[in-house]
C-alpha cells in the first residue's frame, strides 16, 4: 500500500520463488472466511481483537493504520521504534473515536460509564463500561472531558443516584475559539492539530466550569498524561502552559536541568486530581 491509497501490485511468490497460484475458488473462500471478533479478558481490564481478512482488504487496513501511526503524537518515553505496535493500536482507537464523534445517532454512539460516587471522589477503585469493560476512575474522568460519554453514578447497591450529561465537551463555538487560541496540542514539542480535545484543567466534579479559562487544547494521547499517568498542567494568565511530571518536576522537552517542584496539594487539585 503506497501513500495516497495506491496499491502496489507485485507477483506473489511461492516457496519456490515462482508466483503463487490462486484460484477463484480459493479467493472466494478467503472472502467467506473474513471475520472480526472482540472480547474482554483479565477480568475486564483488557480488550482483545482478532480478525482475518482477504489479503487485499488486509493491505488496506494495514496501510491506513501504518500511515496514521506515523502521524500521531508520541508519548514521553515511547519515541523509539520498538513502540510501533503500540502506535498502530493508537491509530485504530483514533479512527474509531473520529467515527463516533461524527455519528449523528447520539444514543447508539455513546459510551456509557457506570461508577460509584466514592470511587470517583477518592481516585481509587474503578468504573464499569456498559458491555463488560473495567476502567480506572481517572480513565472515566478523562472520557468525561470530551466525547460522547454518559456517566451513571451509583450508590453501593448499584442504584443510580445521578445521571451525567452525554458530553462534557464544550459547544462547537467554544471549541472553535479554543482551537483558534491554542492552535495545537499544548504539550511541549507536540504540535498536533488532529485528534485534539478540550481538557478541563479543574475537573467538573470539583466545580471546574466548561469555559475557555478552564480549558486547554491537548491531543488524545497527551490527555492521558493528566489522568492515568499522574501528570499535572497549569495555565498561567499569560496563556503559557506548564506541565509537571508525577514527581512534581517541571517538564521541558529535550535535555535540560531538573525543573521546579510544585505544591502537590493545591496545584494537583487545579489539574483535576
Amino acid at each position: 500500500m503506497g501513500r495516497g491509497g495506491l496499491l502496489r501490485l507485485h507477483p506473489a511468490q511461492g516457496g519456490s520463488g515462482r508466483p503463487a497460484q490462486l484460484s477463484l475458488e480459493e479467493a472466494a473462500d478467503a472472502e467467506r472466511s473474513r471475520f472480526l471478533s472482540w472480547w474482554y479478558l483479565d477480568e475486564g481490564r483488557r480488550f482483545w481483537l482478532e480478525a482475518e481478512l482477504p489479503s487485499a482488504e488486509g493491505a488496506v487496513v494495514a496501510g491506513a493504520l501504518a500511515r496514521l501511526a506515523e502521524q500521531l503524537p508520541k508519548m514521553p518515553g515511547e519515541e523509539e521504534g520498538c513502540f510501533v505496535s503500540a502506535r498502530r493500536a493508537d491509530a485504530l482507537v483514533a479512527l474509531a473515536s473520529a467515527h463516533l464523534a461524527a455519528d449523528s445517532d447520539t444514543d447508539r454512539a455513546t459510551v456509557v460509564v457506570h461508577a460509584q460516587l466514592e470511587a470517583l471522589a477518592s481516585r481509587h477503585g474503578g468504573a464499569e463500561l456498559e458491555g463488560g469493560g473495567v476502567i480506572h476512575a481517572e480513565t472515566a474522568r478523562r472520557l468525561l472531558c470530551h466525547g460522547r460519554v454518559k456517566l451513571v453514578i451509583e450508590d453501593q447497591t448499584a442504584q443510580p443516584v445521578r445521571l451525567g450529561r452525554i458530553s462534557r465537551e464544550p459547544a462547537a463555538w467554544m471549541m472553535r475559539q479554543l482551537r483558534y487560541r491554542d492552535s495545537e496540542c499544548r504539550f511541549p514539542g507536540c504540535g498536533a492539530r488532529r485528534f485534539t480535545q478540550a481538557h478541563h484543567i479543574m475537573w467538573w466534579e470539583y466545580g471546574g466550569a466548561t469555559d475557555l479559562e478552564n480549558l486547554l487544547l491537548v491531543c488524545a494521547f497527551h490527555h492521558k498524561l493528566v489522568h492515568e499517568y499522574g501528570w499535572a498542567v497549569r495555565r498561567h494568565q499569560d496563556g503559557a502552559a506548564r506541565w509537571f511530571r508525577p514527581d512534581g518536576s517541571s517538564y521541558r522537552p529535550g535535555p535540560g536541568p531538573p525543573g521546579d517542584s510544585i505544591d502537590q496539594g493545591s496545584d494537583l487539585l487545579v489539574a483535576g486530581f
